[in-house]
This record gives structure tokens, C-alpha cells and sequence, in this order.
């Protein structure tokens, strides 16, 4: 056996040892948490899971919760659906300069944090905003918001519509993400020799034999994910519907009283039932997302998006609308939270108000004169945390993804399948139950970890780490293994070739996944409200939160809250202009 043998086989056994190791690592850090909150619940309600289950219609307000989330996700994945595939299909479907630049504006808001999204949607239609000064008034609901609410006795109908609206916001590059890429490499002369046969001569027969049966599985997976994640929302929530709970908001409201032995018993079964049920629904919403994915990657014939878009011409004047009406669709909360930011509005009596425009909420918010801490440093404690979890998150998920793809190149397809699955098993757990468990298994186990400074790092690499699969796994598969036979055939050593024959081709994804983990951590909400008021360290997220929560005697309140939310917002949004210049050309306009 020759010494390159030899090393082949020592380095691919310390490839399973550390393969190995992450994904029992990572499976702890995900479960133990959970694990925790189960345990301590119990101890202190004294019920099992299912006892609490069986008992969860019991108390009114729960079923209110869960009729609630149920009804707004639902909406929210039907709104984002009937929004983002007109767009996707314009998108696809013509000839046009500055597609790829269009495509990173509208994948803008998914990366977008949701405290930073719930700012832009209060600046959108609060009383001075682009919604109100045209006359839809969605947050005091007056004028025809109002008469549609006397008319069929519908309580708060624009707080709905406002979070109905904002969900499809937030999730609006999920369909295009799905949808727009098959469609921009769907082969035309499909389409022509279908029009000639008789289940194709009609637009409603197209439809019905093209493409439903194309890109249908692509639509019901983008709407299943926007259930996933407009069910677990919370800040838009916490801001938008403030007279209506759903499941996610009713456990952080609970979360304070939650654990304690011998105090609100009541609060303890709540959050015990509540997360039962969530994570039951998040998990066959996960296990359909993942069925629908399956359908979605057969594929028929597809050609080259530049070819299919020059045979297809010039895009139409309907289609130009719909890009122009759904990129004002992308910035207007954006451009509301900007210019929020320096309009200082003060009341002058009789519901008269004066306004005037400075800089002085940036200036207010970066020395801190309204809170606690200062915008400086709360942007320290995120810069921080987000830096820790991506040492952590990147490494992890990219060992993780090559386990996967390492399993299915040696047929072990079944594991590899299990690994993958458990890798994304923390989004069926909630960003507050996330911490709420953390928080229960600290005061469990260990309560001295409460002072511990990196400890919202948990949740946040829990909640990024799968993102991270996502985006490493599919480019591992995409190498082609003639590179690395090639470098095998230059007398390399095994580390040489996985250098040369795959990691520089792995550097533009690893460079896509570092700079979303670190916008996603910047972002985190609702795990971090549940840790982070524990102790002393507050994050641009949760001090815009806080800031917000602030009576508004004071005229600057709600421009420093902006001014904070626009810092955390351009920080998100260069570190994703950065990551789309890394982006392949193929990978479309999403995450």
C-alpha cells in the first residue's frame, strides 16, 4: 500500500470521526434544550406532555391562540402565493437587462430581520405614512377599514390585513426562489407543441396539463414554507395584531412566569401544551415541505435561462407593471422605516401635529438618551454574537453537509436522509420555545449561567445552522468529482485535493452562508427577547423592541425606535448585497 493510500484512509476516517462528532453535537445543542423545557414543565405542572395536550382545549384562549395562527398563516400563505407568482412568472418569462439585480432586490425582505419588518410596516400605515396619506388608515382604522369592521362585526380587520400583508413581505422570495428558476430554463418549444395538441389548444387546457403539473409542487412548497414561518412569527405579531395572540406570542407572554416550582402553575401547562401542539404542526408542515420537494425536483426539459429568455422576447407592458408594482411592494416598508427615522412629529393640542425633520433620533439613539444602552452599544453585543455563532454555525453546518453528501456517495442514502432531516428539525421548534427551553435548563440545572455574556449564542446557532445546510449541501452535490480525480492524478496528498478539487469551488457558496448567518444572528428576535431580558445585553433587535414598548409622551420615542431599526436594517442589507456577488447564477433570487 502506498503512502497515498495511506493517507487517503487515515484522512477519510478522521473525515467520519468529525462528521460524526458534529452531528451528535448538533443534535444535542437542538435537542437538550427542548429535552429541558419538557422536563422542567412537567416537574412543575406535574402532568406528561399528552396529559397537558389532552387538556389544552380546556382553557378558551388557547383555542383562540391556535384559531388564530391557524387562520393567519393560512392567509399568509395564500396572500404570498397570489403576490410573488405574477412576479415570478415575469420574471421568468421575458428578456431583460438587470434580472439578477431585480431578483436580489425582491429576496430583500427574507433576510430582512422581523423587528426591522415590524417597524416597516407600522411606519407604512401609521398616522403621517404612505398608506395613511392616501386614506387606508390600517392601524386606527378609521375611514372604510372602519366601516368594513361595523359592517360584518370583523374586530381589528386592518391589524389583520397589515399582518396578512407583512407575512407576504417577509416570504415573498420564497416563491420566487421556487418558482422563477424552472420557469427561466423551461424549454419553449414545449409550450408550442403543446399548444398544437387538443389538451393544449387553450390556455385553461395549459394550465391544467402544463403547468400546474410543472410548477404546482414548486407553488405548494413555497406556500407550505411561508405557513412554517408566518406560524411561528412573533415580532410582526407582538406589533401589527397587538389585540390578538397567536400560539407563538402566547407562550412569550408566559414565558416570565414559566418553570418556577409553586408559582403560575397555570402559565407552566400553557407553554407545556401550547409547544406540544406548535411543535406537532411545525413538524407534519416540515415532513410535507419535504415531500413537496421531492415532486419538485423532477424536472422535463430545460435549456439555457439566456436562451429560453431570447426566445421568448422582450418582456410585455402587463409585466413591467407587475416587477415595478412588486418591487414598490419590496422597498416601501424600507423607505417608510428611512424616512420615519428623521420626521419628528409633536402634538400642538386638538389632535393637530407639527412635524419637522433632523437627525436628531440617529444622534439620540447612538448615545442612548431613551434607554439603558446606546444603539453603539447594543450594536457591539449583536456584532459580537453574530460573529461567535458564525465561528460556530459555518464550521458545523459545513461538516454536517459533507456527512450528507459523503453518505450519498456511498449509497448510504437512508442515513443520509436522516441526517438531513435532523439538521433541519430546529425550525419545527420555534425561535421563543428555543429559548424558553434554554432558559428552563438553565434554571433547572444551572441558574449561575444567567450572567454568562455569550449565552444567547445557543439559540442563535440553532436557528442558523440549518440555513447554513441548506446552502453548503446542494453546492457539495453540484461539484463535479472530476476535479478532484484530476488533482489525484497531480501526486497531490489527500488534503491538497479536497483543497484544490473542492473547496475552490465551495468558496462563493461559504461566503453566501457566512454572510446570511451573520444577517440572520443580527437579526434574531424572539429567542433573544426571551433570553436577553434576563440579564444585561441587549441586541439592536431587542432595543428597537424596547424602545417601541415606550409611552409616546415623548415626540423622538418612535424616530430613535426607527433610527435604531434603519441601522440594523442597512447592516443586514450590505451584508447581503456582499453575499449575492458570491451567489451562482443559477441559484435564482432567493435563499
Amino acid at each position: 500500500m502506498n503512502n497515498f493510500s495511506i493517507e487517503k484512509k487515515y484522512f477519510n476516517y478522521l473525515k467520519c470521526l468529525i462528521g460524526a462528532s458534529a452531528v451528535i453535537i448538533f443534535a444535542i445543542i437542538s435537542f437538550a434544550p427542548l429535552f429541558f423545557a419538557i422536563e422542567r414543565l412537567q416537574l412543575v405542572t406535574g402532568v406528561s406532555v399528552i396529559s397537558a395536550m389532552s387538556s389544552f382545549a380546556d382553557r378558551p384562549a388557547n383555542m383562540d391562540s391556535l384559531t388564530f395562527t391557524l387562520v393567519e398563516a393560512s392567509f399568509s400563505a395564500v396572500a404570498t402565493v397570489l403576490i410573488g407568482l405574477p412576479i415570478a412568472w415575469h420574471l421568468a418569462r421575458s428578456e431583460w437587462k438587470h434580472v439578477r439585480l431585480v431578483r436580489a432586490l425582491l429576496a430583500v425582505p427574507f433576510v430582512t430581520p422581523s423587528i426591522v419588518a415590524a417597524m416597516g410596516f407600522l411606519a407604512l400605515i401609521s398616522q403621517g405614512g404612505i398608506l395613511w396619506s392616501i386614506g387606508i388608515d390600517l392601524r386606527l382604522e378609521s375611514g372604510f377599514i372602519g366601516t368594513i369592521s361595523d359592517t360584518f362585526g370583523w374586530q381589528h380587520p386592518g391589524h389583520f390585513i397589515a399582518l396578512i400583508l407583512a407575512h407576504a413581505w417577509f416570504n415573498l422570495s420564497l416563491v420566487i426562489r421556487f418558482v422563477e428558476p424552472p420557469l427561466a430554463t423551461f424549454d419553449p418549444r414545449w409550450e408550442e407543441q403543446l399548444s398544437l395538441l387538443p389538451g393544449g389548444n387553450s390556455r385553461i387546457n395549459r394550465l391544467r396539463n402544463l403547468w400546474i403539473p410543472f410548477i404546482g409542487p414548486a407553488v405548494l412548497c413555497a406556500a407550505a414554507m411561508t405557513f412554517l414561518f408566518s406560524f411561528t412569527s412573533f415580532a410582526l405579531v407582538k406589533w401589527l395584531t397587538p389585540f390578538s395572540e397567536t400560539m407563538e406570542s402566547s407562550m412569550a407572554n408566559m414565558g416570565g412566569a414559566a418553570g418556577i416550582m409553586g408559582y403560575r402553575v397555570d402559565a407552566s401547562l400553557v407553554i407545556l401544551s401550547t409547544s406540544a401542539i406548535q411543535f406537532l404542526i411545525l413538524m407534519l408542515t416540515l415532513i410535507l415541505i419535504t415531500l413537496l420537494q421531492r415532486r419538485n425536483n423532477s424536472r422535463v426539459s430545460m435549456i439555457s435561462e439566456n436562451v429560453a429568455r431570447h426566445n421568448r422576447g422582450k418582456l410585455s407592458n402587463v409585466g413591467k407593471g407587475t416587477i415595478f408594482l412588486g418591487m414598490v411592494f419590496t422597498l416601501a416598508p424600507m423607505i417608510s422605516i428611512f424616512i420615519a427615522s428623521f420626521r419628528i412629529r409633536s402634538s400642538i393640542g386638538s389632535g393637530q401635529f407639527t412635524e419637522r425633520y433632523s437627525f436628531d433620533a440617529w444622534v439620540a439613539a447612538w448615545q442612548g438618551d431613551l434607554s439603558y444602552v446606546s444603539a453603539s452599544e447594543a450594536l457591539t453585543n449583536s456584532v459580537t454574537y453574530a460573529i461567535v455563532t458564525l465561528l460556530i454555525s459555518l464550521p458545523l453546518g459545513w461538516i454536517i453537509s459533507s456527512t450528507i453528501h459523503s453518505l450519498e456517495k456511498s449509497n448510504n442514502v437512508k442515513l443520509a436522509k436522516i441526517v438531513d432531516v435532523m439538521s433541519m428539525l430546529p425550525l419545527a421548534i420555534s425561535a421563543v420555545m428555543v429559548g424558553l427551553g434554554i432558559l428552563l435548563g438553565i434554571l433547572r440545572y444551572n441558574s449561575s449561567l444567567f450572567s454568562f455574556f455569550l449565552l444567547p449564542v445557543l439559540p442563535h446557532i440553532m436557528l442558523t445552522t440549518p440555513f447554513v445546510v441548506r446552502i453548503m449541501t446542494p453546492a457539495m452535490r453540484a461539484i463535479d468529482p472530476v476535479f478532484e480525480q484530476q488533482a489525484r492524478l497531480l501526486n497531490l496528498s489527500p488534503i491538497k485535493c479536497w483543497w484544490h478539487g473542492r473547496l475552490s469551488f465551495l468558496r462563493g457558496p461559504a461566503i453566501v452562508a457566512a454572510s446570511l448567518t451573520l444577517a440572520f444572528s443580527l437579526g434574531e428576535f424572539g429567542a433573544s427577547w426571551i433570553l436577553v431580558r434576563t440579564g444585561s445585553w441587549d441586541t439592536l433587535s431587542i432595543l428597537v423592541d424596547q424602545l417601541m414598548s415606550r409611552p409616546k409622551f415623548d415626540p423622538m420615542v418612535q424616530p430613535v425606535a426607527m433610527a435604531t431599526a434603519s441601522m440594523l436594517m442597512i447592516l443586514t442589507f450590505t451584508l447581503f448585497v456582499f453575499a449575492e456577488r458570491f451567489r451562482p447564477k443559477g441559484d435564482g433570487g432567493g435563499i
